[in-house]
């Protein structure tokens, strides 16, 4: 089994995107307090932040597309016509599952800026949190698609539990399938409403496709819309 495990990854979120997920218009240029809240949680997150990444490649033989709308990763499956859409579009016939997560120091911290009433710091570091997760999620495909030209394949871009057409119930199952065997880098949990703990974590899968004549590869990755610039795999440029 294929593995991709990142315990102490760094993680560095562009301003542009930090700045997007807090809400400002594209090119717009931070001062005064929102610029002081912003260097603030950046600095705070790189002493105290603890993110991680894992990822696994699912065997392939007990992965496929099932006859109706839903998709088997390793015999378990999954009831989703968006992901099965997802799959049978660029005719996938392998996955890898993967977790991220900015790890659980964030929330505590978050949680404690409530508690003493400072909603301006505890929104700021929310925000990173989730800039946070985007980030390592870009750079395990970035990973992935190095691992996957080594293999004569490409790799699909990522689709979650509470995307289009799959239901967030589903994420323990994900979980549980992720996990297998495996030892996570850090602590992750499922509820059975879907949501996580810590909530700025992701869960993921990533489809495994050999068939670029499909759709041009161009078209198969998301490299205009993924945040990772420098990526050396990159096929489109970035979206400015």
């Amino acid at each position: 089994m294929t593995e991709w495990i990142d315990t102490h990854p760094v993680v560095d979120v562009p301003l542009a995107e930090y700045q997007r997920l807090l809400g400002y218009p594209r090119g717009h240029e931070m001062n005064g307090r929102p610029q002081e809240l912003a260097e603030w949680a950046l600095a705070w997150y790189a002493a105290n932040g603890h993110p991680w990444s894992y990822a696994r490649e699912a065997k392939p033989a007990q992965s496929s597309l099932t006859d109706g709308e839903s998709v088997a990763i390793e015999g378990v499956v999954f009831e989703s016509s968006g992901l099965r859409r997802h799959f049978a579009r660029f005719a996938a016939e392998g996955a890898v599952l993967a977790a991220f997560s900015a790890g659980p120091d964030l929330e505590h911290e978050a949680n404690r800026l409530w508690r003493d009433e400072k909603p301006d710091e505890y929104y700021f570091l929310e925000v990173l949190g989730a800039a946070v997760v985007e980030r390592l999620a870009a750079m395990t495909g970035a990973r992935l698609c190095a691992w996957a030209e080594r293999n004569a394949a490409a790799v699909l871009p990522h689709y979650s539990p509470g995307y289009p057409d799959w239901d967030i119930a589903q994420q323990p199952r994900l979980l549980a399938l992720l996990r297998g065997g495996a030892t996570l880098p850090g602590p992750l949990e499922a509820l059975a409403s879907g949501a996580l703990r810590p909530k700025k974590s992701l869960l993921a899968v990533f489809g495994l496709t050999r068939h670029a004549d499909v759709r041009p590869l161009t078209d198969v990755l998301t490299c205009q819309s993924c945040s990772l610039a420098s990526c050396q795999y990159r096929r489109r440029p970035a979206t400015s």
